[in-house]
């Protein structure tokens, strides 16, 4: 899991490289950038796949283990707790924290891919400037994304931390 997402990372590293990228310019397009899209257009379609094919992975995988996650521990817990008159308030708005981050992760995801299957059927030869600035809004779509997955694993972290405090109560 780690080795894919570092791959993917490096992918993109590579592509934002190869188009002469400035994390603090504007969108607006130079020459040189429009020249190194067009010159290596190729390579910049076949490594937008890759990172297609293993970003879907690596949603299923994270998907599922975040249901996983809400379906096995935090929902029977908190069941069980309110059956037994335990409930904390902690723990349900912890979880009702992470449903809400989740069906974002969900929704935020679906948009990413959407702008990279986009981004990957255009014709970077013919439309280097238009390639570029969708390339710009795929990347702020992906760090959403991003920063949705650090959100639920601080959730995570926060819900074991409620369950050890309710565990040294009991």
């Amino acid at each position: 899991m780690r080795k894919k997402c570092l791959t993917t990372c490096v992918m993109i590293a590579v592509v934002l490289q190869l188009l002469g990228a400035n994390l603090t310019s504007a969108v607006e397009v130079t020459s040189e950038q429009s020249a190194a899209v067009v010159s290596h257009c190729d390579t910049i379609r076949e490594d937008l796949k890759r990172i297609q094919k293993e970003d879907a992975r690596v949603r299923v995988y994270t998907g599922g283990y975040y249901e996983t996650i809400l379906t096995k521990f935090i929902t029977p817990l908190n069941v069980r707790l309110v059956e037994n008159n335990l409930s904390s308030a902690g723990l349900v708005e912890n979880q009702n924290s992470f449903v809400d981050t989740r069906a974002l992760f969900a929704s935020d995801f679906v948009s990413y891919q959407q702008g990279l299957e986009e981004l990957v059927g255009m014709d970077c030869k013919e439309k280097p400037g238009e390639f570029y600035k969708e390339l710009q809004i795929v990347r702020q779509k992906r760090k959403i994304v991003s920063q949705d997955v650090l959100k639920m694993r601080s959730l995570i972290s926060e819900h074991i931390k409620l369950v050890n405090n309710l565990k040294g109560r009991l």
